[in-house]
């Protein structure tokens, strides 16, 4: 779904996002009498969160790499809900949030920027490949961009650190492989 950067901070960063992990969350007692689902849970949050992951590498448009990131991070949620870390996961929902709007609204501040440099095409002003050089121009958001990108990684003490600590930890506690798993894709 593509639209107006600010309806993509929104959309990806809440209400999309939120919809479908609060439904599984809310629904967890059930999901947990019936074990096989929960294994089901688990295994399509490893497919999102691998597929996400590669596909938000392998795009040159920034708000598609954006999106197929938020795309991993639900992943990630449904991950940690298998475990029934729900606590957990409510937290890096709410985190996840700040830092994906932060980082939705920075990109929209880059494609204005770049507008002035390649004219109003949305095909080179998304291009991330033509990005080189525009710390002079928007010095603002190269630094809220790159505090974004580092609280979604997970560097301490940004506000992601620790929700996925909190899963880190769950899955550790649940299964070895599984938080193998979930440190690699961090």
């Amino acid at each position: 779904m593509e639209g107006p950067t600010p309806i993509s901070a929104l959309i990806h960063a809440t209400t999309m996002v939120a919809a479908g992990i609060f439904l599984v969350t809310r629904l967890l007692p059930l999901f947990v009498v019936i074990p096989y689902i929960m294994n089901l849970i688990a295994l399509m949050g490893i497919i999102t969160l691998l597929l996400g992951a590669t596909l938000a590498l392998a795009q040159k448009d920034i708000k598609r790499s954006l999106a197929y990131s938020t795309m991993s991070q639900l992943g990630y949620m449904m991950f940690a809900l298998e475990m029934g870390s729900y606590r957990s996961v409510l937290f890096h929902l709410i985190t996840h949030a700040y830092s994906k709007a932060l980082l939705f609204l920075g990109s929209g501040s880059v494609i204005h920027s770049m507008e002035t440099l390649v004219g109003y095409s949305p095909d080179k002003s998304q291009n991330m490949v033509l990005m080189g050089g525009l710390t002079k121009h928007v010095p603002i958001t190269k630094t809220s961009f790159l505090l974004g990108t580092l609280s979604l990684c997970g560097i301490p003490p940004l506000a992601c650190f620790w929700s996925k600590d909190e899963i880190l930890n769950d899955s550790w506690l649940y299964s070895s492989i599984f938080a193998i798993i979930a440190l690699a894709t961090t």
